[in-house]
């Protein structure tokens, strides 16, 4: 019996918490298990241009880490070139992030993988175009894919009980229930709070803390957790 293809959006706290490693990560051990991944990245900003293209290096390091599936083109549709939120660095170009496509950019994904894997901008909350946020997304894909499971990815520091709390709270008040949280080493410079975090955090939630993820991890250091997803 063929399994439905898995969906798997990749969101996080804050912003530089980690989410493109640890997509990238999951994306590997996915692969390495025999699977077929599909990677999306809706809109990025703080790209660059290469031989007459725009690159955005998240978008590319998920591709690479999923085998090179399709085209790297299909992976993130609308790029942006100035390091600010994506609606702000389309009107630093005199554009708007079109939001139908954040979600129509996602049909060359829908067949023919058995994960596709999306990684957000930002926060979970954070905008992608004008009145058009994260969270939105998700909702909007699983009406266009069918369900899509969320995992909140925090960085390991201080303050991220508070913050993976919080969103974990605002996106269950919104119907969105993560199916778990990966704390992310984003330092090889750890502060206390570091080995604590995920105990306390298991104390006040009940979304499960599947996993840590070491500052320069390899896939090896993700099996374990990233086959129960």
């Amino acid at each position: 019996m063929n399994r439905s293809p898995k969906r798997l959006m990749i969101a996080g706290t804050d912003t530089d918490v980690g989410k493109t490693f640890v997509g990238c990560l999951v994306a590997e051990s996915f692969r390495y298990s025999g699977s077929q991944v599909g990677v999306y990245k809706p809109v990025a900003s703080d790209c660059h241009a290469e031989a007459g293209e725009r690159i955005a290096d998240d978008a590319r390091k998920l591709w690479n880490a999923a085998g090179k599936p399709g085209v790297l083109a299909d992976v993130c549709p609308q790029k942006f070139l100035a390091p600010l939120a994506p609606p702000n660095a389309a009107r630093a170009e005199g554009k708007t992030v079109d939001a139908e496509l954040l979600v129509s950019g996602v049909d060359p994904w829908k067949q023919g993988y058995d994960i596709l894997i999306v990684e957000g901008a930002g926060g979970l909350f954070s905008p992608l175009a004008d009145g058009f946020l994260n969270a939105d997304l998700i909702k909007q894909l699983a009406r266009s894919l069918g369900t899509i499971d969320v995992l909140i990815v925090a960085a390991n520091r201080l303050g991220t009980i508070h913050q993976t709390l919080a969103t974990c709270t605002a996106a269950k008040a919104i119907g969105i229930t993560p199916i778990g949280i990966v704390l992310s080493d984003v330092s090889n410079s750890l502060d206390p709070s570091a080995d604590e975090n995920a105990a306390e955090i298991s104390r006040y939630s009940d979304v499960p803390v599947l996993g840590r993820v070491p500052y320069g991890a390899t896939r090896s250091d993700v099996a374990t957790w990233a086959d129960r997803l």
